[in-house]
């Protein structure tokens, strides 16, 4: 089942795993920072994908309208495939924040993706305010974080901590 329990909030988050590519790796034999954005976006059809056909729920269109990609331990040509975990954070009048968090065969987080998702009406290709049943669904998903310390000495330990594998 690729939804797991979140026994915290008594929501659930989404898990899908992900092949890697022989076009995934740049010249240091390194997954390219491109491809997790591309991982990303590989989850979140799943996510869509498995919440219709599993949950038998129809899911609001919408369209990232913003990315952010945290980097946190080099993925290198020995792995073959990722596990991204998806869920919501926050929620607004037209968006959604979406976090996703990609590990790697030994469940080591090896990137952060955190997305701004915007409601789209189809038709007319415009953003539209969620509906009831729209947060209704969303909410399904939600599970609260932390607000993250941006300061420079907490930068600085990030970068003293990070795994590049070179």
């Amino acid at each position: 089942m690729p939804f797991v329990d979140n026994e915290a909030t008594g929501t659930r988050f989404h898990s899908t795993r992900v092949n890697l590519r022989w076009s995934d790796f740049d010249q240091f034999q390194h997954v390219n920072n491109a491809a997790y954005l591309e991982f990303s976006q590989d989850a979140r059809i799943d996510f869509i994908r498995d919440v219709l056909t599993e949950m038998d729920i129809s899911v609001p269109a919408f369209i990232v309208r913003w990315a952010s990609v945290d980097y946190q331990k080099a993925l290198s040509s020995s792995e073959t495939q990722i596990v991204v975990e998806s869920f919501m954070y926050e929620i607004g009048e037209k968006s959604f924040k979406m976090r996703q968090i990609i590990r790697n065969a030994q469940h080591k987080v090896v990137a952060v993706v955190d997305t701004v998702n915007v409601a789209v009406d189809i038709l007319s290709g415009k953003t539209r305010p969620w509906t009831e049943a729209d947060i209704e669904v969303i909410n399904m998903f939600m599970i609260p974080v932390e607000e993250e310390d941006h300061s420079p000495a907490a930068e600085a330990k990030k970068d003293a901590e990070a795994d590049t594998g070179l």
